[in-house]
Order: C-alpha cells, then sequence, then structure tokens
C-alpha cells in the first residue's frame, strides 16, 4: 500500500503546481482579465474520471476539462462548482464492487479538487456509501460543502452560503439537496426547499444582500431537478441564476423564467457550463456558454499532469477489480449448471456466410476497444462488450470470460493483446483488417484449446436461439418481429450516453429511426437461403 502512495503524492504536488501555473508562469499563460470571472460548473459526473471510449468522438475527462480551464485561465478568473451526483455511477454500490468504486470515488474527488473545485453541494448518488464517507471528503478535501437546508448543521462540514467579491460585484451563492431526490431515511437529513429560501434570504440579506442591487448576483446551486428549479424560480423572481442538476436535463441555452435564468449541462462532464460576469459591470450583462470537453482539450495544458493521474488510477483500478473478481464464483449456482451460451465460434460452424460477415465488424474484436483503454476488468464495460456477463449461462467476471478444456494459458492475454498491438482505433480498421484479427484470435483459441469465448459482441448478443438448437426447432418468429428484438438489444448499449448519433439530439432519449435503421442494415448478416 505504502508504494502506491508515493505515485499519488507525486501526482498532488504536480496538480498543485499545474492550478498555481495558470495563475502565475507570465511566459507561458496570458494574466487573467480580474474584471472577468468564469463561474463554471458540473453536475452528474457519476464517478467518472475520463472517457470510456465507445463513442465515435469521446468526451470529457479530467485531463480534458484541465485543458479548458487552463484556456479559460487567460481571459479570466475561474471559479468551479459542482452541484452533485458526482462520485458514483448510481445511488446503490454493489457489495462485489464496493473497493473499487470508493476509490475511484476518492481519486476523482482529489482530481475535482486540484481542478480548484471551490463549491459542492451532494445529490443522492454521493450518498451511494453513506454519510461518513462525505463526512472524510469534507474533512480531507479544500473544496467546501455548500448546503443551506440541514436539519442539523453539525452533521458534516459545511457552509450555509457563500459570498464572492470582485469590484463591484458580489455573487451570493446558497445550495440547496431537494428531500424528495432520496428513497430512503437519508431525506431526513435536509429541509424543504422552498420554505427554507426565504430563511436563508433573511440571512444574506443581514449580511448585506440586497435584491435590487444590479451588481449583486444570488446563485442558487440546485440539486432537485429542473421541474423543481422552475418553481422555485416562479417563486422567487430575484434569484439571478439556478445551477440544477438531478435530473440530467441538457440545456445548451439557459431556460428563463422571468428573470431566472436556469442552466444544466450533460452528465460525465461531457460538458461545462461557464456563466461569464464582467465583475465590473451591471448583472444585465452576465452571458451563458456551455463547453464541450472534447479530446483535443488535453493540449491546452503541457504538460497535462491529469494524463499520469488518468493513467495511474486506471492502473491500480484494474488491480482492484481483479481482486474483486478473484472472489466471484465460476458459476452463479454452482449447485444448478446450465449449458452455456453457444458462441460465435460454434455458430460459424453451420452458418459461415454469416460468420464471415460478423467477422469484418468491429463487434467480432469488441473486446479490443477495452484491451486498449486498459477497461479490461470494468464490468460496466465488459458488459457490452461480451456475450452473458452475469448471466448462469454466461460467466460471472473477466478471469472467467474465457473458459479452456485443459489447463488454461498464462498468457493467454498478452498473446491476444498482441494481435492488435499495432491498432489505435478498432473504428478505423477496415473489415478485411478486422477479419483478419478476428480469424487469427479463433484460431488462437483453438490451438489454445478455449472451451467457452465470450468475448467481444457475438451471434446470441442479437439473436435469439433455443438452447438445443440446431436439433430442437426454434420458435417461430416473423421477421419483423425479430427486428424488433435486435433493435431492443442494440439500443440496450448503444445508448444516447453512449452512441449519441443514434439519437435525435445530444441527451436526447428519442431515436433517430432513420439513423437506427441505417445501422441496423450495415450490421445484419447475409440471409440463409
Amino acid at each position: 500500500m505504502k508504494k502506491l502512495l508515493l505515485p499519488f503524492l507525486i501526482i498532488l504536488s504536480s496538480c498543485s503546481f499545474f492550478t498555481n501555473e495558470i495563475a502565475h508562469d507570465e511566459n507561458k499563460k496570458k494574466s487573467a482579465d480580474p474584471a472577468h470571472l468564469s463561474l463554471v460548473f458540473s453536475h452528474n459526473i457519476s464517478g467518472e474520471t475520463h472517457p470510456c471510449g465507445c463513442r465515435n468522438f469521446p468526451l470529457g475527462g479530467l485531463p480534458q476539462v484541465a485543458g479548458l480551464f487552463a484556456n479559460l485561465s487567460k481571459t479570466s478568473e475561474v471559479f468551479y462548482v459542482d452541484t452533485g451526483d458526482t462520485f458514483f455511477p448510481s445511488s446503490v454500490v454493489p457489495a462485489s464492487m464496493k473497493d473499487s468504486l470508493s476509490f475511484a470515488a476518492n481519486n476523482l474527488a482529489l482530481g475535482l479538487d486540484q481542478l480548484g473545485l471551490k463549491y459542492f453541494v451532494p445529490g443522492d448518488q454521493d450518498f451511494a456509501m453513506g454519510l461518513d464517507f462525505l463526512k472524510k471528503l469534507a474533512d480531507t478535501r479544500k473544496f467546501e460543502f455548500l448546503i443551506s437546508n440541514l436539519k442539523d448543521e453539525s452533521i458534516i462540514k459545511h457552509k450555509r452560503f457563500a459570498v464572492i467579491e470582485r469590484n463591484k460585484t458580489k455573487i451570493w451563492l446558497v445550495g440547496f439537496v431537494a428531500p424528495d431526490v432520496f428513497n430512503d431515511k437519508t431525506a431526513g437529513l435536509f429541509t424543504d426547499v422552498p420554505s427554507t429560501l426565504p430563511k436563508v434570504i433573511e440571512e444574506l440579506k443581514a449580511q448585506g444582500f440586497k435584491e435590487n442591487d444590479s451588481y449583486q448576483r444570488l446563485v442558487v446551486l440546485s440539486h432537485a431537478g429542473i421541474d423543481p428549479d422552475e418553481k422555485l424560480a416562479e417563486a422567487y423572481p430575484f434569484i439571478d441564476w439556478i445551477i440544477g442538476a438531478h435530473s440530467q436535463s441538457f440545456l445548451r441555452y439557459s431556460r428563463d423564467v422571468g428573470n431566472t435564468k436556469i442552466v444544466q449541462t450533460l452528465s460525465k462532464n461531457h460538458y461545462v457550463g461557464d456563466i461569464k460576469i464582467d465583475t465590473k459591470a451591471k448583472k444585465e450583462s452576465d452571458t451563458y456558454e456551455l463547453h464541450e470537453i472534447r479530446d483535443e482539450l488535453v493540449k491546452n495544458l503541457n504538460p497535462n499532469p491529469f494524463v499520469k493521474f488518468i493513467d495511474d488510477h486506471k492502473a491500480k483500478m484494474n488491480e482492484l477489480q481483479m481482486s474483486e473478481q478473484s472472489k466471484m464464483g465460476m458459476d452463479l449456482n454452482p449447485n444448478a449448471p446450465v449449458k452455456k451460451y453457444k458462441t460465435a465460434a460454434s455458430c460459424i460452424e453451420c452458418h459461415k456466410p454469416q460468420g464471415d460477415f460478423w467477422q469484418g465488424t468491429p463487434h467480432s474484436i469488441a473486446y479490443t476497444t477495452l484491451m486498449k483503454a486498459h477497461e479490461q476488468n470494468n464490468l460496466q464495460c465488459i458488459k457490452c462488450h461480451s456475450l452473458g456477463l452475469g448471466d448462469p449461462k454466461g460467466f460471472t467476471a473477466a478471469k472467467n470470460m474465457v473458459s479452456f478444456k485443459n489447463k488454461p494459458i498464462i498468457d493467454y492475454w498478452n498473446q491476444v493483446h498482441a494481435m492488435s498491438a499495432e491498432v489505435k482505433s478498432v473504428r478505423q480498421l477496415e473489415a478485411k483488417q478486422i477479419a483478419a484479427i478476428s480469424k487469427k484470435w479463433m484460431a488462437f483459441d483453438a490451438l489454445s484449446g478455449v472451451k467457452n469465448n465470450f468475448a467481444n459482441v457475438q451471434c446470441l448478443n442479437c439473436h435469439s436461439m433455443n438452447d438445443e438448437h440446431p436439433f430442437n426447432a426454434d420458435v417461430p418468429v416473423t421477421r419483423e418481429a425479430r427486428a424488433v428484438e435486435i433493435k431492443n438489444k442494440c439500443l440496450s448499449c448503444h445508448t444516447n450516453d453512449q452512441s449519441p448519433e443514434w439519437y435525435l439530439k445530444e441527451g436526447s432519449k428519442a431515436v433517430n429511426e432513420k439513423v437506427v435503421a441505417q445501422k441496423f442494415k450495415k450490421m445484419s448478416c447475409p440471409l440463409n437461403p
């Protein structure tokens, strides 16, 4: 464990240097204009420190956000806040993933700290490991919790409100967590937002807040959802900005309710919101911009210390995931063994034209993408890059994704990885190049005595089949019904988050039927004679 601490101490020091470098190194960075402030915000990061690699054009990631902040810092002061659902992918942490997800959450908190996060409003997902986890974050991180509606002020270190004073401007910040975002007793920690805000306003007025002062802004950091935010804006028209979260409503522009502007971005740091404030001007001059967090932003900071941060993060995550999965058995229920799914190698014996087509598609070497991204033990990624994860007919962990008839080959995965070592992206390969790797892998499996290989997206990821096929007839199904079934299976992995081009607009759940039909046709195997 001591060996692991040293790299993170080095990262801490390098990231601290990064934040100072932006502000003070005149040779590399243009001085920030003291009259301009960028109130930047994120939310619904859901534990993601880096792009998963599924998208054609990856978005998000701490190195990329660091690059954005470096660029913004050339012309304005960057003041960073977050409105919750940040540290965990959901409000429940499976016991089997507790070690890896708690490490990821702690490391994400470290990364946000080094990015310069100032204030944080927790959401329901942030309580996935309980209140004690958040208490430790509040005690050990530099960013501060901003919560204005706690019933018991002593339960966690926090501020009830904050104020940013620059030139003529005062920006008042309050943070609210809506009790009804929780499905458990955690809701009892918070008071009702609409009834609490008037009391908070009185506190602000006692400190100098003036509703009608054009140089003062009231900004509500809200973890409630878009509908409650709109009602809050209607009830309190003197609120200038509401930075929302929870509902993951993707607003490219502010949603204006009277004079109140409501803003939210998309999840997982794919976008960062930016309220631009001229601190020498009246609030009517404020503007809003949405920044898309693209890969090329990494280059805005050279060297970018978060690149190594992510490399070390992945290495530790793989170690923890392997340890967690070593405790998982080969079968989900060993006392009631079931027949395993037929893999593509079995299907190809009778369906050669379809097999030849499949081997020319990225599906046939989909697991290669995870190996290249160093996510080969991440069960959240494996589920869409393999067949049968968590199913009695499939496998339970990366270690038993491939089973052997005899003794396993020790360096099996090293040899598989070597087959595509020169490949940067599977998507950039031509069909014949993909087929060459796929066929080489399948031949290696035969030579190595592989019994089942559930890696990659295979025939039964899309098709249904009777367990006794071909000796027992499959249930007849119309071509139309089969197409609907396969489409639904496609959309279970090609979500609006992972494949936004399949949907009508970014963040929408409405499928672009024309695009999906094109994808379906492109990936459809040749019909049987």
